[in-house]
């Protein structure tokens, strides 16, 4: 939150604590050494959801013109989770502020050592390669279309790194201290410190925030309405146990966590001893998330794996879990995910709560008047 305003920005940013032993041998998919199977998945919509094709339109399958999240997107969003989470590097991470930057991987090929995310969903750097042991579908429609397909006129662009605003050299975006992704934050990150960018959530939102009419850089965009529903799976060959429980915590998230938002982190002016909020957390996935898209649910609702290994030692066959067996099993595999409350799950949790009592809104970048009333923030860097 600006200090002294009376909105939020869109996002904020989550510091990532690197894991202290990462590093391990990856199992390759022709080993008999860990678990086999499919997991299957529903999504909905909880706000308006915007998968865009490039042209302002939902990506659509091209035999059928049914709507689709392809499986790039929900891959992408459960593997950014997951290197939050074990404090794995971004596959895209860069060298900025005269930070070394940190290697992905040691070893050559068939003898290198990966992190947890990379030993799961896959690596390709500096001739390295390895193809990940998941394999994520496309999320397809399971009913016709639900509600009124509304089309939105929003604004376009977003903060670029130079802008010093939005990306200062080390504000962090904590729980307990100031939500600083926003003009006039006086705090600084140490350089070596990873991060990630999270959105808010706009809880109940059912519309997309249209573009003010005096801007003109705008487009038209036409997402899924709330209540949406899509169908997907996640094959998985040879994970060993820990890669198995970090996926399925990803996926699944926390049914019921509870966050003390500080006082910087809810605004200078108001709520000064602070406030504790409950509630589920929730995934974002797509496009518009700072004009209120993107938040969805993932219920995982069926597990099948067997061991090959087992399989061929003892004749055990393939288990199978849903419903309410399901549910204690998922809950009792990602048990230390939920237990766990260093400073990065509890920036975690801030970001991902989805809660009605969430007092952070409204949510919206600083118009250009901001800007111009605000001289000592600048967007750009000085030279």
């Amino acid at each position: 939150m600006p200090e002294g305003e009376n909105f939020w920005n869109p996002y904020r940013w989550v510091n990532i604590q690197k894991a202290t032993s990462n590093e391990a041998d990856p199992v390759y998919q022709h080993s008999y050494l860990g678990c086999t199977g499919q997991v299957s998945c529903e999504l909905e919509a909880l706000t308006p959801l915007f998968v865009g094709d490039g042209r302002g339109r939902f990506v659509r399958r091209a035999d059928s013109g049914q709507p689709i999240v392809p499986a790039t997107s929900l891959k992408g969003a459960i593997r950014s989770l997951a290197e939050v989470v074990s404090g794995s590097l971004s596959p895209f991470h860069q060298k900025r502020n005269g930070a070394s930057r940190p290697r992905r991987s040691s070893g050559r090929q068939s003898g290198m050592q990966l992190d947890h995310a990379r030993r799961i969903f896959g690596h390709l750097a500096g001739g390295e390669t390895f193809a990940g042991l998941v394999r994520f579908s496309d999320a397809i429609l399971t009913t016709k279309p639900t509600g009124i397909w509304k089309q939105y006129r929003v604004a376009v662009g977003q903060p670029k790194s130079s802008h010093r605003a939005f990306y200062p050299r080390g504000a962090a975006g904590s729980a307990r201290h100031a939500g600083t992704s926003a003009p006039n934050s006086s705090h600084r990150w140490p350089a070596s410190i990873q991060r990630r960018k999270f959105y808010h959530h706009h809880v109940g939102a059912n519309v997309l925030s249209r573009a003010p009419s005096t801007i003109s850089q705008v487009v038209m965009l036409t997402p899924a309405p709330p209540g949406t529903r899509f169908r997907f799976t996640v094959a998985f060959e040879n994970l060993r146990e820990e890669d198995l429980t970090l996926l399925l915590y990803c996926l699944a998230l926390e049914e019921q966590a509870t966050v003390r938002l500080g006082p910087a982190a809810l605004g200078y002016p108001t709520h000064g001893g602070g406030l504790v909020l409950s509630g589920p957390l929730r995934h974002k996935i797509g496009g518009a998330k700072p004009h209120g898209a993107g938040s969805v649910r993932i219920r995982v609702n069926r597990l099948s794996w067997t061991s090959p290994s087992e399989r061929y030692r003892t004749g055990k066959g393939i288990e199978v879990l849903d419903g309410e067996a399901l549910v204690e099993e998922v809950s009792r595999w990602t048990s230390d995910f939920v237990s766990r409350n260093d400073e990065t799950m509890q920036e975690l949790r801030s970001m991902l709560i989805y809660s009605a009592e969430d007092p952070r809104k409204p949510i919206r970048y600083p118009s250009y008047r901001w800007f111009k009333n605000n001289p000592q923030t600048r967007l750009k860097p000085t030279k």
